[in-house]
């Protein structure tokens, strides 16, 4: 029997951050965003090894990483958290999926302490 000569194609993965409410507000650097996702995201087990294999822009509000190589939605939830922890907005924003490969940043749904008490003493 021959052997198999077809290869897999490599698969190019396009994930997509909104970082549009969090931006509107000014407490939020995209670019600030996508250089930490540039410096930060391991390829073959190396950080910062990213050469063609994944691509960061930003444009305007929308973070784009595309990539060839092995890259998950679940690393890049893992790396967008760590960056909202070391700039201490991890109280107040949230990574949300909103499609399968796009996401979005958005505000924790906050309700009036006030509202909650005054529904229990009636």
């Amino acid at each position: 029997m021959a052997p198999n000569t077809s290869r897999k194609q490599k698969v190019i993965k396009t994930l997509t951050v909104d970082v549009s409410s969090p931006t509107e507000n000014g407490v939020f650097d995209p670019a600030s965003y996508s250089k930490y996702l540039i410096d930060h995201i391991k390829v073959d087990g190396a950080v910062g090894n990213l050469g063609n294999a994944i691509e960061v822009t930003e444009d305007g509000s929308i973070v784009t990483v595309v990539s060839s190589a092995k890259f998950s939605g679940k690393y890049l939830k893992y790396l967008t958290k760590k960056y909202l922890k070391k700039n201490q907005l991890r109280d107040w924003i949230r990574f949300v999926s909103i499609r399968q490969n796009q996401y979005k940043l958005v505000f924790y749904q906050v309700t009036p302490e006030d509202a909650d008490e005054e529904e229990d003493d009636e």
